[in-house]
């Protein structure tokens, strides 16, 4: 297996569609185990997808929620995406490592630059201060307004 340059992700599009996907984590279920890495990881997969759409002819549509899979490539466990596009089913893999095991059920394949994501949470509106009200000075009732 060959490690990428950092910051790359490869994008395979496979020669037949994938029907069985009881071996891959729905998304959302994989968001829900780490949400912050797992959530800026599956961005750079869906915008490394759409970087290469033109390269791999995916149509911008899916057909169901992507699932995720994994691939052992000791010390490490790398991620890859599974996005089934709608209109004719091809499968599309997208990891940040080359797996080989998929050379022989390629059709395309590219290799596109990771997108910069911050790993961090956007501010929400418990998080941003509230600014105390305007204060008036005291003026006697019945007295002229000061303008």
């Amino acid at each position: 297996m060959n490690q990428l340059p950092t910051g790359v992700m490869v994008v395979y599009a496979l020669a037949q569609p994938v029907d069985d996907f009881t071996a891959l984590t729905p998304l959302p279920d994989w968001i829900n185990a780490d949400p912050i890495p797992h959530t800026h990881w599956a961005l750079q997969a869906i915008l490394a997808l759409a970087d290469a759409a033109n390269s791999v002819r995916w149509d911008g549509d899916m057909r169901h929620l992507p699932s995720v899979g994994a691939v052992i490539a000791p010390p490490d466990t790398h991620p890859y995406l599974v996005v089934q596009q709608d209109n004719n089913g091809t499968t599309f893999v997208i990891s940040d490592i080359e797996i080989p095991g998929l050379a022989n059920a390629v059709e395309r394949c590219t290799r596109t630059d990771r997108r910069p994501i911050g790993a961090w949470t956007h501010p929400t509106s418990t998080d941003i201060p509230t600014f105390l009200q305007p204060t008036y000075p005291d003026v006697p009732a019945g007295s002229d307004p000061p303008f």
